[in-house]
């Protein structure tokens, strides 16, 4: 194995989420280059086969998977390599076209009358591994009167043995703790895919001992994807017109808007006919300060003044309570589904104004991905017409469209990144959603109609470096387009 492709390996195995999917994403690349392919796929096949959990395995079929997508024929005996078969590994196997030969599990029981619950496998719910896989199963114990809680500690437990000289590691506390009190960040560590691993085992056990139906324990195992399949495939690239960033255009209202409206000029020189619908990014990182930058486009449907604080209070609260629906998404299609509104579903009565995008709920995520959660995914808000409006991958960026055409594209970048930000903010990259030329096509603008961008500043500081960031008091505001 060369050392370019060892590296990339060794960084595919980090904790840090975003580092793995993005080193998924070159090493799918490679599996396309017909000099690299047959090397890169020996090499992920070796890796496959010392797999030591299930969620392991799945991150590096998902590698096949993301190639198959674009063209890449997979092995055919790539089901067969499987040490650790899961739920999830089968069914992205047989996306790719191959069968998955044998039992989609390994050496499965339900937990027996002797096993004493770990008191660790509770500790660590909300701080080394998110508290869903706790929830979820508690909710099906709920509902079926059987034991999920205890056979997913049965079957965490049960992972160490596969890892017995570090079933911790990835310690999470080597990069939180030097950035100071009340960071956070995406990762992945190994104590996070045992916790997959054991979710996964659970489902299992049920369907084959508990008789849980297959279509459920299918849509369950889709819970535990590392990446969203609409957005597997975004590469971070920061758009030719957007201008530069720096903490001065955060200083006040005036130097914001003169920055907003240089944007719009760059976009219009560039891209002629395009608008801008959304932007949300970091414009200055640095160990003492980040300063988040987020703009909106609205219409607005009357006359007079509008209160930026008090829209920008009401858009908040309807985005956190899931108030303009969620997406939709089916299996391990790439293709998701934005919700068609009317105009009184999303119309402001206050301001009497409605949102030309937002963020919405979902129904899958890839936890390899969750620095874009929950602010940085803005996807148009498309009122009165007809047929679905579709989200997909496109050269890099994700395409949205409707049934008669391209509506908008959504790009993504990196800005200051780091793998830890302050707790209550999204991770450190960018969007900007843009209209394709002819926006009336999804926006019908009459005559009494104006547009207006809502935009606002999200600033933490702290005085050194060890103290935890506070909140200053944000600046918002509205400007009005030409």
């Amino acid at each position: 194995m060369n050392s370019d492709l060892a590296m990339l390996i060794a960084r595919f195995r980090w904790p840090v989420a975003s580092t793995r999917w993005w080193a998924m994403q070159e090493l799918a690349t490679l599996l396309l280059a017909p000099e690299m392919r047959e090397e890169v796929t020996t090499s992920l096949l070796q890796e496959l086969k010392g797999c030591k959990v299930e969620a392991e395995a799945v991150e590096l079929v998902c590698i096949f998977w993301m190639a198959t997508k674009r063209g890449f024929i997979p092995p055919p005996e790539l089901g067969a390599r499987l040490e650790r078969p899961s739920t999830l590994s089968c069914l992205l196997i047989r996306d790719c076209g191959l069968s998955s030969d044998g039992d989609c599990e390994h050496h499965l029981q339900v937990a027996p009358p002797h096993f004493q619950e770990s008191p660790k496998f509770f500790e660590m719910q909300g701080a080394d591994v998110p508290r869903f896989f706790l929830t979820a199963m508690q909710r099906l114990e709920q509902r079926s009167n059987l034991p999920f809680v205890r056979q997913c500690n049965y079957e965490w437990t049960l992972s160490a043995d596969s890892l017995p000289g570090a079933p911790y590691q990835g310690d999470v506390g080597h990069f939180v703790r030097p950035i100071g009190p009340n960071p956070t960040g995406a990762f992945a560590n190994r104590n996070f895919l045992r916790m997959a691993s054991a979710y996964q085992r659970t489902l299992a056990v049920a369907r084959k001992f508990w008789r849980m139906p297959a279509d459920l324990v299918n849509r369950l195992a889709l819970d535990v994807l590392p990446l969203d399949p609409t957005l597997a495939f975004m590469r971070p690239s920061r758009p030719s017109w957007l201008p530069a960033f720096d903490d001065h255009i955060t200083r006040d209202s005036a130097s914001v808007e003169m920055y907003i409206q240089s944007l719009a000029r760059s976009l219009r020189s560039i891209a002629q006919g395009r608008v801008l619908l959304s932007l949300s990014t970091p414009v200055h990182v640095d160990p003492l300060s980040v300063t988040e930058l987020s703009i909106v486009r609205w219409r607005h449907h009357g006359e007079g003044l509008v209160d930026a604080q008090g829209l920008l209070e009401r858009f908040s609260k309807i985005q956190r309570g899931g108030g303009y629906e969620g997406c939709q998404t089916s299996g391990l299609q790439c293709v998701t589904s934005v919700p068609v509104l009317t105009l009184a579903d999303v119309l402001d009565s206050k301001s009497n104004a409605a949102p030309l995008a937002s963020t919405y709920g979902f129904s899958r995520l890839g936890y390899l991905q969750r620095d874009l959660y929950p602010s940085r995914l803005h996807y148009p808000v498309v009122t009165d017409t007809e047929g679905p409006i579709s989200i997909q991958p496109n050269d890099g960026c994700l395409s949205i469209s409707s049934t008669s055409g391209p509506i908008a594209t959504l790009s993504y970048w990196n800005a200051g990144w780091n793998p830890v930000h302050p707790i209550d903010m999204s991770g450190l990259c960018g969007t900007a959603l843009v209209t394709e030329p002819g926006m009336e096509t999804f926006a019908p603008r009459q005559k009494s109609h104006r547009d207006f961008y809502l935009w606002w500043v999200t600033r933490k500081r702290r005085a050194t470096s060890y103290e935890a960031f506070t909140s200053e008091k944000s600046l918002c505001g509205i400007l009005f387009t030409e």
